[in-house]
């Protein structure tokens, strides 16, 4: 059978990220079938539906799986919806190859499945959740896809479900494959090549979809597979930066440290720069030396919050010492350079905590100038997190209000802002968004 995956266009330039997910699906399916696959990134394309057209042309496949990363920015300041690419993705191809069967997953699917097969009648199957045993069982069963878990598919004018499909087990990760997708044309783009170091989180956080995605178990690559993989990107394509791709890299803490003794037992820490995401809590100084020597040139955090009160109303495992901790670590080594995201106006924030917030954003950059960038962002509500009940219950949302909106107008509702400090938050919003143009405008990183 012959397959073409596809990255979907976004609707507007962006830096383009490798297609991580893509690519790990078709050397997944290169090893453990005969299909043969072509990707297509219409992100990289100038004209990206001729793109389209010309992969269909040149590769006329049976099946198109398409890869929705994310239905919007998520970003309050710059929403713009992905989404409204995905008719229009699939009319073209539909238009193009009639019979071919068109199948859509990846993790901006998974979110809003049924709503998507319901706004998109040209889709004829979807993949909820990891894709290689689900899509690889799908493609053998097309004409009985019922019998396979986390698909949906179209009876008659009806949406069904299968249920729950089957996580895959990362010691089968298709490390013997080549590389699907060329990297050349993401290298120039500062940390957008990714590598897989695990998939699946057990933290708790109340916005976060991860757990829904992947699991609420934390599963683990083997560490030199990792590195092996680090390895060729650097020596095969010449690759400068690249970033871990997991819910947080060193949790647990033993799998993070051994994959940076194996990248400092090899010496690509001086070839190849990288950052990753760091839960505050578990970050020692021994692990912080042991990731700059292993080549980390930034430790970014996800705090959301700083009070305690509110980091526990958030759901979150750190508190106000450990991310002050890591500022002070920061401070005490030139080497480093850290990043922190926070929500305004969260859940259970107060006016006090909104103003602690204020005075850390200021003295963090005071203290560490440009190796320390704050960014600042209202929550997106998305369904199958606790934040979406809580907008519910405080009446921010009606109970069947859909989350995927018909235009992007539909938008600007959906993200959270608590009633104690929404007008305080709008004011901090206000001035954080201007300093953020003023830095773009200079053609500077748009931290604060």
């Amino acid at each position: 059978m012959r397959l073409l995956l596809v990255q979907a266009y976004l609707g507007r330039f962006e830096p383009p990220i490798f297609p991580a997910g893509l690519n790990a699906l078709a050397r997944y399916l290169s090893l453990k079938t005969e299909h043969k696959v072509s990707i297509l990134d219409m992100n990289i394309h100038r004209e990206p539906y001729d793109g389209l057209n010309a992969a269909l042309k040149a590769h006329s496949p049976d099946v198109v799986g398409i890869s929705l990363r994310n239905v919007d920015t998520t970003q309050y300041r710059d929403r713009f919806y992905y989404f409204l690419e995905i008719p229009k993705i699939a009319d073209a191809i539909k238009s193009a190859l009639p019979n071919s069967r068109i199948v859509i997953g990846g993790p901006g699917f998974s979110i809003y499945s049924n709503e998507i097969m319901q706004a998109v009648p040209s889709i004829d199957f979807g993949v909820i959740s990891e894709g290689e045993i689900t899509f690889e069982s799908l493609l053998d069963g097309m004409d009985n896809p019922q019998s396979v878990g986390g698909v949906l598919h179209r009876q008659g004018r009806e949406v069904k479900s299968t249920g729950e499909g089957q996580l895959f087990d990362l010691s089968e990760y298709p490390d013997d494959a080549p590389y699907a997708v060329d990297p050349a044309p993401y290298r120039e783009v500062p940390f957008g090549i990714g590598v897989e170091s695990s998939r699946g989180c057990a933290q708790k956080c109340i916005y976060c979809v991860y757990p829904f995605l992947n699991g609420p178990r934390v599963r683990l690559r083997d560490p030199v597979k990792i590195v092996d993989e680090v390895q060729m990107l650097i020596e095969k394509h010449g690759i400068k930066t690249f970033q871990f791709i997991a819910p947080v890299f060193n949790i647990p803490p033993p799998h993070s440290e051994a994959i940076c003794r194996e990248m400092v037992s090899r010496k690509l820490g001086d070839k190849v720069d990288w950052i990753g995401w760091f839960s505050e809590r578990f970050l020692t100084k021994e692990q912080w030396n042991l990731a700059l020597e292993a080549g980390c040139v930034e430790f970014a955090f996800s705090p959301d919050a700083l009070t305690d009160s509110v980091l526990e109303r958030m759901g979150k495992v750190s508190r106000r010492a450990d991310i002050e901790r890591t500022l002070n670590m920061a401070k005490g080594d030139p080497r480093a350079s850290v990043s922190y995201n926070f929500f305004i106006s969260p859940a259970g924030e107060r006016p006090s905590d909104l103003l602690a917030l204020l005075k850390f954003f200021i003295g963090s950059k005071l203290r560490l100038r440009s190796r320390c960038r704050v960014f600042a962002s209202y929550i997106r509500v998305e369904p199958h997190t606790k934040i979406h009940k809580l907008a519910v219950d405080e009446g921010l949302l009606t109970s069947d209000e859909t989350t995927l909106p018909a235009a992007q107008v539909g938008l600007k509702r959906l993200f959270y802002m608590n009633r104690q400090t929404r007008a305080l938050g709008r004011i901090f919003g206000l001035i954080y968004g201007a300093k953020k143009l003023v830095r773009r405008l200079l053609g500077r990183e748009t931290g604060v």
